[in-house]
């Protein structure tokens, strides 16, 4: 069986609970729809019927739109009125009846009507699996860090092959860059679409600056320089205002995430908290040798001691492990001086500003390092136990690359939720609180192109330029760790993970060297050298097709 085109060259030669029901007629909508292109009128010439493909642009931009028409799809049969069914993780934005009722309006055409299902934050990890054994889940959203790898192995997901694409995702077949799926590899087949369009990644942290100033704190250049700021407000502000320093949450993973940057740590193996891990010179591929554990590096141990230091030095609550109110939450709402992670820390640094007197800073400290660029960790999946495969196919493929409906998933509704002031650059409009852009899981696969806020915080623009002009692909990230025959040896090895790895990152342990010493043997017991051996082989197989 073939298998998508660009994955056989690179690996040839390069190797709580919320069900909107927007199905059936779509509901009245208050909104016009005036900026939705007439699909068999517009897109299709009648003189270029014999050709549906012949009015779409060479490529997918913003200033070349695409519009499908039902005769793209020749091999989906539309006789039948059907709904799609999508599950997404997250939860249901205010507006996504009005939304959704518009993309059916839109799907008139194909004879086809569409829903959706979110899981919630609270519990998307416990529904995820029962969701994909159910008969109403057609098209899902996945990721590395959700259950990719593990319903890939079981089967749950259609593995997207050539032929598949070519004739029942043809848009996508036309469109989709070949070299964005072998980062989404399992087990050398494919079996979700990843986002069209590379974006560079890096972690900030962000300080309330007008605190740092009280303490005469200047600029943010190292971790050293972030790690006194915390201790100083532990120190002076946190008795006397009650404000932590950090307010973790949970794993912590934010920090270490902030911590191992500084050393060009890359993953070349990322499955929830089995994490192997090489420094990465800018250049060459590692060797397995170069890859570890990374709960079994020296950067690890380091910087578990330095949790435990600023843990014990009241930098966050002793019971983070079980706090509910996010970090970010808590540093929107000023009840913490300090917040980590990519540049969606500035949605809560405007809520933190909004208060009289409040300023904030946002560094990058690794700024002299190269950033990670990539087309993503995840994308939409095919349901292998969809009862419409072709019409989910073809559904997944309109929102993959028709314009209009990429859109009303993306960004809400034009004139509602957002207006476009030029080709690349939207502002958002007073609505945009009840779908805000980019806010579907089914967003963050679909981007085909960047679209900037013009409205956007210029701090925000400048750091994230900074990080793009820096961005270079790790050279491990079209390697797939295919697990199938040691999945009992994985369950253990991560339940071992999951009882050690989130107290060690918030240093709420009271001898860190022992602690992993103890997670180390239970990850022996485990069965871990039998995973490392089976990297190992793996690894070297995929390493010597490079």
């Amino acid at each position: 069986m073939k298998h998508r085109k660009l994955v056989s060259l690179l690996l040839a030669a390069a190797m709580a609970l919320s069900l909107t029901a927007c199905a059936g007629a779509p509901a009245a909508s208050s909104t016009t729809s005036e900026s939705a292109p007439a699909a068999a009128e517009e897109a299709a010439p009648a003189e270029e019927a014999a050709d549906p493909y012949a009015s779409l642009p060479e490529k997918n931009t913003p200033s070349t739109p695409v519009y499908a028409t039902p005769d793209m799809y020749p091999n989906t049969d539309m006789s039948k009125k059907v709904n799609i069914n999508m599950y997404m993780v997250g939860d249901t934005p205010n507006d996504w009846d009005a939304v959704c009722a518009e993309m059916n309006k839109y799907l008139e055409p194909f004879n086809t009507t569409f829903s959706a299902t979110f899981l919630s934050w609270s519990d998307y990890t416990t529904l995820y699996p029962l969701a994909l054994q159910g008969d109403d889940c057609d098209i899902i959203y996945t990721a590395s860090w959700c259950f990719l790898g593990s319903e890939a192995a079981k089967g749950s997901f259609v593995e997207l092959t050539d032929d598949f694409l070519a004739e029942k995702m043809p848009l996508t077949w036309k469109y989709q860059a070949p070299e964005s799926y072998a980062e989404v590899l399992q087990g050398g087949k494919v079996y979700c679409i990843p986002q069209n369009v590379t974006e560079a990644s890096a972690k900030y942290v962000a300080i309330r600056k007008d605190l740092a100033d009280k303490y005469g704190i200047g600029e943010l250049k190292t971790w050293e320089d972030f790690a006194n700021y915390l201790t100083t407000i532990a120190e002076k502000e946190t008795p006397e205002s009650g404000i932590y320093a950090y307010a973790a949450a949970g794993e912590n993973k934010e920090l270490w995430d902030v911590y191992a940057q500084e050393y060009e740590l890359r993953d070349a193996v990322l499955d929830d908290y089995l994490r192997m891990d090489y420094i990465f010179d800018g250049s060459s591929t590692p060797t397995a040798d170069d890859i570890q554990l990374a709960y079994d590096m020296d950067i690890f141990k380091d910087f578990a001691h330095e949790m435990k230091r600023l843990a014990d030095a009241g930098v966050w609550s002793r019971s983070a492990l079980t706090n509910t109110t996010t970090k970010d939450e808590a540093f929107g709402a000023l009840q913490s001086a300090a917040d980590a992670w990519n540049a969606s820390l500035f949605t809560y640094i405007a809520q933190a500003e909004q208060n009289e007197g409040v300023e904030c800073a946002v560094y990058d400290l690794a700024a002299d390092n190269m950033s990670s660029a990539a087309y993503g960790s995840g994308g939409m999946a095919l349901a292998e136990g969809s009862q419409n495969l072709d019409r989910a196919a073809m559904v997944l493929d309109l929102f993959e690359n028709d314009t209009y409906l990429n859109r009303l998933m993306t960004l809400g509704i034009e004139g509602v939720h957002y207006e476009m002031t030029d080709e690349d650059h939207y502002i958002e409009l007073e609505k945009s609180a009840d779908f805000a852009i980019w806010v579907t899981a089914a967003s963050w696969s679909i981007k085909n192109y960047k679209l900037t806020d013009a409205a956007d915080d210029p701090r925000r623009q400048a750091i994230s330029e900074e990080t793009e002009a820096r961005g270079v692909p790790s050279p491990t990230r079209t390697f797939a760790m295919d697990t199938t025959e040691i999945a009992d040896y994985v369950t253990a090895i991560k339940n071992v993970l999951n009882d050690y790895v989130p107290m060690l990152q918030l240093g709420l342990v009271d001898d860190v060297d022992a602690t992993i010493a103890e997670m180390q043997q239970k990850l022996d017991d485990a069965g871990m050298q039998i995973y490392k051996d089976a990297f190992v082989e793996q690894y070297n197989a995929w390493l010597a097709e490079q």
